[in-house]
């Protein structure tokens, strides 16, 4: 299955295409460290984790989890406003908790569905090594170098 960026990419406004030091310098540091540590206040013409968040979770309800149910397997690689936005889903983090979430880029996390309900294995602070998470019938944390 293929998602476009329009569907579940994050929405900069103002700052897309700004790198964080050009964003800094035209915004000012505090005010960045708002628009990135915030739940809930979105840059300009941009969006915020929370606007973010009910587009990705209703994506995800809508055709990721039908899939699932109907016993496919699934991965997700996206931007880190719209996995961050479905772990909070999932794993029934508050607007606090998400906020402080840190995802390694390039390590994957990996749920079970079982019964109706996701089960992690794997961290969202990956290892020190690269690593890859497989489940297997016989085993769910198998890690593979």
């Amino acid at each position: 299955m293929r998602v476009s960026k329009h569907t579940c990419g994050v929405r900069y406004g103002e700052l897309q295409g700004l790198n964080k030091q050009e964003t800094a310098d035209r915004f000012g540091n505090e005010q960045v460290h708002k628009w990135r540590r915030s739940y809930d206040i979105p840059p300009p013409n941009g969006e915020s984790l929370e606007m973010c968040a009910e587009r990705a979770v209703a994506y995800f309800k809508e055709h990721v989890v039908p899939q699932l149910t109907a016993g496919k397997h699934v991965m997700i690689a996206a931007h880190g406003n719209s996995l961050r936005s479905i772990i909070m889903q999932l794993d029934k983090l508050t607007s606090q908790e998400v906020i402080s979430l840190e995802l390694s880029t390039g390590i994957p996390m990996l749920y079970i569905f079982k019964e109706g309900k996701f089960i992690r294995r794997g961290s969202p602070v990956g290892p020190s090594e690269a690593s890859v998470y497989a489940y297997t019938r016989y085993k769910s944390d198998v890690k593979r170098k």
